[in-house]
């Protein structure tokens, strides 16, 4: 089984960015420790540091290719969700699209919950913010791939 692990790292709070790399990479070593599992990616190995050494106008294009075959490749998807990530967001729609199962990890650090808002349309209607339960949004909640949502508190 080739597994894919998804994240967003963009908006990862600087102060816990070295605790969750490191969680990343055991999480990775973990699942290579696997008998069943062929082989484990991920960005942090196999496309950001690949990356920094190709000319800036280059990179985007290449994250996204880069990024997207790491998907279509894997037989799961293994997405941390816990921070805000379009890009994450992408790499679940390709795994749906594809048929790849999807499990997803929530982690509740603290910090990476979001309260909801109140809003007025122009109707003069009121409402509140649909934000689920603030770290996720539904929309990506309510992805069909998804088989399992594991919550945590700590790496």
């Amino acid at each position: 089984m080739k597994i894919y692990i998804g994240c967003g790292l963009t908006h990862v709070p600087r102060e816990i960015f070295d605790r969750y790399v490191a969680y990343l990479h055991e999480l990775a070593a973990s699942l290579r420790a696997i008998p069943e599992v062929a082989s484990v990616r991920y960005a942090l190995v196999d496309s950001d540091p690949q990356l920094a050494v190709k000319p800036s106008s280059d990179r985007a294009a290449l994250c996204y290719d880069w990024d997207r075959r790491m998907v279509e490749e894997a037989d799961l998807m293994v997405a941390d969700a816990s921070f805000p990530s379009t890009g994450l967001g992408i790499e679940l729609q390709i795994a749906e699209t594809a048929g790849i199962p999807i499990i997803m990890l929530v982690g509740d650090h603290g910090i990476n919950r979001v309260a909801s808002a109140h809003y007025q349309n122009p109707d003069r209607s009121q409402h509140d913010l649909q934000v689920g339960e603030g770290i996720v949004s539904l929309m990506a909640l309510g992805l069909p791939g998804i088989r399992k949502t594991i919550p945590y508190r700590t790496f």
